[in-house]
């Protein structure tokens, strides 16, 4: 094991030539396990030899724990054993031991082996006892020194162990704006090795979870980081400012994950017409930076539209972030779009917020419902649009955004544009580009596709075999208007899997109630109204064939279905609607 006096020889042995150069002795420094430390005349080029054998006056300073003098060395009684006692030739030994927390770790041995040498030390010895210790406290001082470096080195490594651990970036900053120690969380987040270089930093003066938001710069280029700062002292007393921090973006992303985060598949699922319509027009707008407005029935897909859009955009490696401004309450809406900080308002978060807009920065932010969004929010959501930048509640800050605007409403917006509930400047920044959707009645040809799609899905979650639907069930779908859409659809599947209970197959007495009368009334109209048409009047006619296109839709496909409800041709169909001006 080495010994605290070990670890500053060299610097024992200047202490050793020091006393030997005053007193003009030899002399010698051994450790408490009788190691010889350091030394001087014929000692000098025997360190790190150990002493025990013959070293009993060494041993008994460290036992008794104070100076001893030796007058008669080889004539003491100490001496008795040591080999070399009957032909010694050491004239006087003056010892004094080192001391470190009340304990000996030492000793200092003055070595006369002249008569001079040994007169002069006695005539004063008082004065060279006295020397001596302050020596040996000198040497204590020195060691206790030592000590507490390395173990400042110690706690040091252990800490820089630690924090090169964390999966957070942490740098120290010297006075002088340099980079003393970095993690490697750090270069990962900054993109390079960063130790020597400078750092500069800049908060914003908000604070968000719990950090404060900066700007740290390193060789010209700026990252957006959350931290905090700590002072503190180095080793050699430097003022160090150690920077804890997490690259921002990377953080807010993970506070709310988009649902789409995990799942990039895009779910336009048929292949009606109009659905072909609906992806060629999505592959042609989805490279383009050009804000889009979805217009269609509630429940007929415009957020897994606007998903599709983000999913074939330059950016689908960037957030979907979706908010509903119809579900959010109109003093909250406004934090939730941009953000706020601490202290913004009463109940807020103590840690601050940050908002859709910047969660959604580089990606698709979906506006849904924007139809409801009140009129004061659409002037700030109009200057936003227009200045590509936000300021978070109760903050001064501006912040700039690359956001591509995707907004969707189930209402005739240019009907509120004209009743003035909603701003006219605004739905021109917005209906860039105008997509409607078809309703399901616009597309019976994919209820099949649509059901059987749901129907697997539905065989996953509920842990049950995959099988076909049934033609009786698909039938009855095909029966029903679907006023609710594909959400209604979905709904009605999942109902048939709730239903089932442990049946092994699907049948039609698992559907809802109202799509089993709507299908028996169905059968019912198909007979009666071929000779009802032959048989009614002008008017009755052009009624009934009005309200079989209201329901079944105007597309292709849904005439098809009115031709055959009706019991007529689709050629007769084409006629009629002609004549009726339908």
């Amino acid at each position: 094991m080495i010994s605290v006096l070990s670890n500053i020889q060299d610097d024992i042995c200047n202490y050793a030539d020091a006393i030997s150069g005053i007193t003009g002795t030899d002399v010698e420094i051994i450790d408490e396990s009788l190691m010889r430390i350091a030394g001087t005349g014929k000692y000098r080029h025997m360190l790190n030899e150990n002493v025990a054998k013959n070293g009993y006056i060494y041993r008994h300073v460290l036992q008794v724990r104070e100076t001893v003098l030796i007058k008669n060395p080889g004539e003491h009684p100490l001496c008795q054993l040591c080999e070399k006692h009957h032909y010694c030739s050491e004239m006087l030994d003056l010892n004094a031991p080192i001391f470190l927390n009340n304990r000996v770790i030492g000793v200092i041995g003055i070595i006369c082996s002249t008569q001079t040498q040994r007169d002069t030390l006695l005539s004063q010895i008082d004065k060279f006892v006295t020397f001596i210790e302050q020596i040996a406290v000198m040497i204590s001082s020195k060691v206790f020194e030592c000590l507490e470096r390395l173990r400042a080195q110690e706690t040091l490594g252990a800490f820089r162990r630690l924090i090169d651990a964390m999966d957070r970036g942490v740098v120290a900053i010297d006075g002088k704006g340099r980079i003393w120690h970095a993690n490697h969380s750090a270069d990962r987040i900054l993109n390079r090795e960063v130790q020597g270089l400078p750092l500069t930093i800049e908060t914003t003066g908000d604070s968000l979870y719990g950090d404060e938001e900066a700007w740290l710069t390193l060789e010209g280029q700026k990252h957006h980081v959350l931290c905090k700062q700590i002072s503190l002292s180095s080793l050699d007393n430097d003022r160090l400012t150690m920077v804890i921090f997490r690259d921002a973006h990377d953080y807010l992303s993970t506070i709310a994950p988009s649902p789409y985060e995990s799942d990039t598949q895009v779910r336009l699922i048929g292949h009606s017409p109009s659905m072909e319509q609906l992806r060629s027009t999505i592959g042609k707008i989805a490279n383009s930076y050009a804000s889009v407005l979805i217009t269609g029935e509630s429940g007929s897909g415009k957020e897994v539209v606007a998903f599709a859009i983000h999913q074939s955009s330059p950016r689908k490696a960037a957030p979907f972030v979706t908010i509903n401004c119809a579900a959010i309450p109109e003093q909250l809406l406004e934090s939730e779009l941009f953000g706020y900080v601490r202290g913004a308002f009463s109940g807020a978060d103590p840690k601050g917020r940050v908002g859709k807009f910047e969660l959604a920065n580089g990606g698709s932010l979906f506006l849904d419902e924007i139809g409801d969004m009140p009129l004061h929010l659409q002037a700030k959501l109009l200057r936003v649009l227009q200045e590509k930048a936000i300021t978070r509640v109760g903050s001064n800050n501006t912040i700039n955004i690359d956001v591509r605007i995707i907004a969707a409403t189930n209402k005739n917006i240019s009907a509120m544009v004209e009743n003035n509930q909603f701003r006219e400047d605004l739905f021109y920044r917005l209906n860039v580009v105008p997509l409607v959707l078809p309703s399901l009645r616009e597309r019976r040809a994919d209820i099949a596709v649509l059901a059987q799609y749901f129907a697997d899905e539905f065989s996953l979650s509920y842990q049950r075999p995959s099988q076909k639907l049934p033609d009786d069930v698909i039938n009855r779908l095909y029966a029903w208007h679907w006023p609710g859409n594909i959400r209604e659809l979905r709904n009605v599947i999942e109902y048939i899997f709730v239903m089932r209970g442990e049946a092994a197959g699907i049948n039609a007495s698992h559907l809802p109630p109202y799509l089993l009368t709507a299908a028996d009334s169905r059968k019912s109209t198909m007979m009666a109204q071929p000779r009802q048409l032959a048989h009614q009047g002008q008017q009755a006619e052009r009624d009934a064939i009005e309200n079989v296109i209201q329901r079944l839709g105007s597309s292709v496909e849904g005439k098809k279905q009115a031709a055959t409800e009706l019991g007529i041709s689709i050629a007769t169909l084409y006629r009629k609607i002609k004549l009726y001006g339908l």
